[in-house]
């Protein structure tokens, strides 16, 4: 059961980056370099210096001999993780798994604390940037010298003498740029709002699909437990009273009810 619980955690890690991978493929795609160096990078930090370090713990405890005669006892991760966040730079002897595990989880700490405002804040003032820089590019309506002759001929009753020259609203509208009216609709507030709903639920995300597989390893553990319960109520007692007609219902009974859970 303590390796189901450990190789869950290991593939539901691996899958969470995987997923985060994907986001900076698309990122790649859609050539949004904003979104490869403040979402996928701060993601990656994030998920690597929490559980991604969960997972180094347990591959280090795997490849442990906690049998040999001289090593100490096998400590216990969820401690290790707790102690993490809750005593930064203190290490029990009893929670000591390398060399230097105090100072590299205060280091990791620190990284996961500053991906966070990563991820939060510097996307919505880069995109705000973006937006004034072209809204400031846009193009006015150009009105040239010929706009003030025809005003001035027009005066003088001598513009029915030029049919062929366009009017000053006709040259100054043949020479305007179209206006891209689609950057109109930024909205500052709505892109602050969304990019603090979408790391705050990266963050919980994390680790609500974490807490998803442990509880996947609880559900498993239970079923193992009951196991235990059918198989010692309704096989071994039925084999104790020497009957073969009952051993063969008990052991059909102990099949029926482990298959059914």
């Amino acid at each position: 059961n303590s390796y189901k619980m450990k190789l869950s955690i290991v593939l539901g890690v691996s899958q969470m980056v995987m997923g985060i991978c994907c986001s900076y493929a698309n990122a790649k795609h859609f050539k949004e370099p904003v979104d490869v160096w403040y979402v996928f990078v701060p993601q990656m930090i994030f998920m690597n210096a929490t559980f991604g370090y969960l997972v180094f713990l347990i591959i280090i405890k795997w490849l442990t001999d906690w049998n040999a005669p001289s090593a100490p006892p096998a400590p216990d991760l969820k401690a290790v993780m707790i102690g993490m966040f809750m005593s930064p730079g203190s290490v029990p002897p009893e929670l000591q798994l390398y060399p230097g595990q105090a100072v590299v989880q205060v280091v990791l700490l620190l990284l996961a604390l500053i991906a966070i405002p990563w991820m939060l804040i510097p996307k919505p003032l880069i995109l705000k940037r973006r937006h004034e820089a072209r809204s400031s590019h846009k193009y006015r309506v150009l009105v040239d010298d010929e706009v003030d002759s025809d005003a001035a001929a027009e005066k003088k009753g001598l513009l029915e003498a030029s049919p062929t020259k366009k009017s000053g609203a006709d040259v100054g509208i043949s020479r305007a740029e179209p206006v891209d009216t689609h950057e109109d609709d930024f909205d500052f507030s709505d892109v602050v709002v969304n990019q603090m709903i979408h790391t705050i639920e990266f963050v919980l995300g994390a680790v609500s699909n974490t807490a998803s597989y442990l509880r996947l390893w609880a559900l498993s553990l239970a079923h193992a437990e009951l196991s235990d319960v059918f198989l010692e109520k309704l096989l071994y007692m039925t084999v104790e009273t020497g009957s073969s007609v009952a051993v063969i219902i008990g052991f059909f009974l102990w099949m029926g009810a482990s298959v059914g859970v």
